[in-house]
């Protein structure tokens, strides 16, 4: 089984903001919670913490008492405000590129009134707006409305991100994020390389794949303690690249999920040395929509989504999140 971790960790390094290469280390924290409490056996599994991280995080801005205590533990945050949300605006600066896009909404239900501040703190900060829409008076409609937004702003790779009980006349915010990526290879597949070979989707399963072939050298290691070999794709923009761990025995996938955590990813990556390989990848697409709201609620975010605990009082009176979606 190839072990083909798609998930987004921040590893931004930089000294013009103070604490912030601490804060990258809280968001990759946050990520491998993230990825850990999602993780089935032998399941595929894309989610981008990232955006997960940065919708919570404004959602944080607006929250005050236990609500704002379990955002930040959970999203392993600094506690004054001001700092966090000049640790994110840089966070998203540094993630500016062409072939990344991050999409970050709240949608609020129109008849609250949204507090200016906070309207002024998505937009400076996090880029972002609070969506007013009709939960309560069309449901139905602004599921509608909210999918084609986020059809057209990942250029119709997110078709239906709200599914069918999504919404409905109950809801009063949904909060809503996704990453798109698109990007070339440093090193690229020769097309006339790729063949039909056997790709094990379980020990039990083999199917046949497109699979591509290249020989190159490569940042790569062969890692005892986790049972894995790991292989660094570098793509044109060097700030970006996809990791590849592939378990030694191919019945050993969750064994290694469950061995691999921040601190020994971060080393991982730092020992990697390049070395000339024979490169086998399957050509794929992956492209799914999910609620991660009750992983959310296990990693400690509970008041946020309780209509009598929830306090959002920054952003409106009365105001609780439904759904998490991406």
């Amino acid at each position: 089984v190839v072990g083909i971790l798609l998930i987004f960790t921040v590893t931004v390094t930089t000294n013009d903001v103070d604490g912030f290469e601490d804060f990258i280390e809280g968001s990759n924290q946050f990520s491998f919670d993230l990825y850990q409490a999602l993780k089935k056996p032998f399941e595929n599994l894309i989610v981008s913490p990232i955006t997960a991280d940065i919708v919570i995080a404004l959602a944080y801005t607006g929250a005050g008492g236990n609500t704002q205590t379990e955002i930040a533990k959970a999203l392993h945050l600094p506690v004054e405000l001001e700092y966090v949300l000049k640790l994110y605006k840089h966070l998203l600066k540094a993630l500016q590129d062409p072939g990344l896009c991050l999409v970050i909404k709240l949608f609020i239900e129109k008849t609250l009134t949204v507090e200016l501040e906070f309207q002024d703190r998505a937009l400076n900060y996090f880029q972002s707006d609070a969506g007013l829409v009709s939960f309560v008076a069309n449901p139905a409609s602004v599921k509608k409305e909210i999918n084609q937004w986020f059809e057209q702003k990942t250029n119709n790779t997110i078709t239906d991100l709200l599914g069918e009980d999504s919404v409905d006349s109950s809801t009063r915010m949904i909060l809503t994020n996704a990453a798109y990526f698109k990007a070339i290879w440093e090193s690229q597949f020769d097309p006339r390389l790729t063949n039909d070979d056997d790709f094990h989707v379980t020990p039990q399963n083999t199917v046949k794949v497109k699979m591509m072939f290249q020989r190159n050298g490569f940042p790569f290691r062969s890692h005892s303690e986790l049972k894995a070999k790991i292989l660094q794709l570098l793509y044109k923009n060097k700030d970006f690249s996809m990791i590849i761990i592939l378990p030694d025995n191919i019945i050993d996938l969750p064994g290694v999920e469950n061995r691999l955590s921040r601190s020994n990813f971060t080393e991982i990556l730092q020992s990697l040395i390049y070395t000339n390989l024979n490169v086998k990848l399957p050509k794929f697409t992956m492209n799914k929509t999910m609620k991660v709201t009750e992983t959310l609620k296990q990693l400690g975010i509970k008041d946020l989504f309780n209509q009598s605990a929830a306090n959002l009082t920054g952003i409106a009176e009365n105001l609780y999140a439904t759904a998490v979606c991406q």
